[in-house]
């Protein structure tokens, strides 16, 4: 279950141009003393150990299913992923955010020069370049979707973690220049250390946003609503089949999907399959050519089945690329659910009943919970109660 090659790519960009703009606003700091720049320094080498883990996470995914794991390893990214987030709520924003108490309980004005904001303009080119790599990657997974909606609903956990700290990066640096600009020219160092808190705090709901996320999809969540409709909406347009129920879903990893669902076939499908089986001229009455014709025509319906069951899957994937794992189960029916099933097709077909003895037309007839059955000694329809 290996991630997109878009994702990797684009954690190791965001790594090797965090890596080179760490240590550009490292200088930048001991040059100037600002508390901005100390901010964006600190967010910077934390987006670095950040991607150190996504790389992590993506390669240890990357690991084939095996006995212990039979669904694979990619659940892997979702730890890493949180992992990541606690490290920008914990490094970037609370380190952030501190500093910025700091400067704004003790200020001091910061030395600026021609340096400092030549820095700046270096680290917001390479953090924008870093920005729009990863942007165009997205782009290419969306494949024509809307770019926001996929992001939201199907991105990989870790190309949205390197969209958004590179967002915030990009952004903080427009902050940052502003407020060590405007401490510079109005002699108040509060302007430095709001642009630094404001950065703090935008790291927090980046990284709170990430958690929430990466949780979501570590404990199952279901796939896309329209995904699961297109799913349903195929089964049941199966001739084969006459319903389903139970349908459920699973992300494995956004680009791995998990179906689930409970079928029961036509019974005109598979009286049909039977009497492709069964002799023309009718079963003899006793005996072993009975015994083999009758085993040859469950041999012949058990392998219609599966074969039908085979195309329903190859028709899902073919629909769904996603659809890796598809467990379809034959409808579990009780005798009685079976019985009362029967007399409700009967009845809605205005059939007869069978067996069962005729309704009195003076009596309504009751709903219970599994249905209804008939009343041996009353001819009345009542209700099974479980």
């Amino acid at each position: 279950m290996s991630a997109p090659a878009s994702s990797l790519k684009a954690v190791i960009a965001a790594l090797s141009g965090n890596v080179l703009v760490t240590l550009i606003k490292f200088i930048a700091f001991f040059l100037s003393g600002s508390g901005a720049m100390l901010s964006e320094a600190i967010h910077s080498a934390a987006d670095t150990g950040n991607q150190v883990l996504l790389f992590l996470g993506l390669k240890r995914a990357a690991r084939v299913e095996d006995d212990s794991h039979p669904y694979g390893y990619g659940g892997e990214r979702f730890i890493f992923g949180i992992l990541s987030a606690s490290g920008i709520f914990f490094v970037g924003c609370g380190v952030t955010v501190y500093h910025g108490i700091q400067s704004l309980l003790h200020p001091h004005v910061a030395e600026t020069g021609p340096v400092t904001f030549a820095v700046l303009g270096l680290s917001f080119l390479i953090e924008g370049g870093v920005l729009l790599f990863a942007v165009r990657g997205l782009l290419t997974q969306a494949a024509g979707e809307p770019f926001f909606r996929f992001v939201r609903t199907k991105a990989d956990p870790a190309s949205v973690a390197i969209l958004l700290e590179d967002g915030a990066a990009v952004l903080g640096l427009v902050l940052a220049t502003a407020g060590i600009g405007l401490a510079h020219v109005t002699g108040n160092p509060v302007w430095d250390a709001l642009a630094s808190l404001t950065v703090g705090v935008l790291l927090g709901l980046i990284a709170l946003y990430l958690m929430v996320e990466n949780r979501e999809l570590l404990l199952g969540r279901s796939v896309p609503s329209d995904v699961e409709q297109r799913f349903e909406d195929l089964l049941r347009a199966r001739a084969s089949l006459a319903d389903l129920h139970d349908v459920k879903t699973r992300q494995l990893t956004p680009e791995s999907y998990q179906f689930k669902a409970e079928l029961r076939f036509s019974e005109s499908f598979v009286a049909a399959r039977l009497a492709e089986a069964l002799p023309a001229q009718g079963l003899p009455p006793v005996g072993a050519e009975r015994e083999r014709a009758l085993t040859d025509a469950a041999r012949h319906l058990i392998r219609t089945l599966s074969e039908e069951i085979d195309a329903i899957e190859a028709e899902v994937r073919r629909a769904i690329p996603q659809a890796k794992h598809i467990d379809l189960e034959l409808e579990h029916l009780t005798a009685a659910a079976a019985e009362a099933a029967e007399l409700r097709a009967r009845v809605s077909l205005g059939g007869p009943l069978g067996s069962a003895k005729p309704l009195d037309p003076e009596r309504p007839i009751r709903q219970g919970k599994s249905g209804l059955l008939p009343q041996e000694d009353t001819g009345f329809i009542t209700p099974v109660e479980e």
